[in-house]
């Protein structure tokens, strides 16, 4: 098939789309990692995570897994047990 009669790639990046990280002719990083537009890709600029903002993510972190782990599952488990037995009386009804 000719090169004129192919379909276009539709994951192929646009030629013509400005490159949201830098200029074209920039030196390409050393490594893969790509640094948002504006960014030199050195991660020490973006400093520490605040105490707060850290403990305010492992604490809706352990929420999170208490509501489901602790409230949810058991609700889900009672309520597939009652659809078990449910099912096993319906059967032993048309029997």
């Amino acid at each position: 098939m000719s090169d004129e009669r192919r379909a276009p790639n539709p994951h192929a990046p646009d030629p013509h789309a400005p490159d949201p990280y830098g200029a074209p002719g920039e030196p390409p990083l050393r490594n893969a990692f790509r640094p948002p537009p504006g960014g030199t890709g050195d991660l020490r600029e973006k400093g520490w995570v605040p105490l707060r903002r850290f403990a305010l993510w492992w604490g809706l972190l352990l929420l999170g897994d208490l509501v489901f782990y602790v409230l949810l599952t058991p609700i889900w488990l009672g309520l597939r047990v009652a659809a078990w037995i449910a099912e096993l009386r319906s059967r032993a009804r048309r029997l």
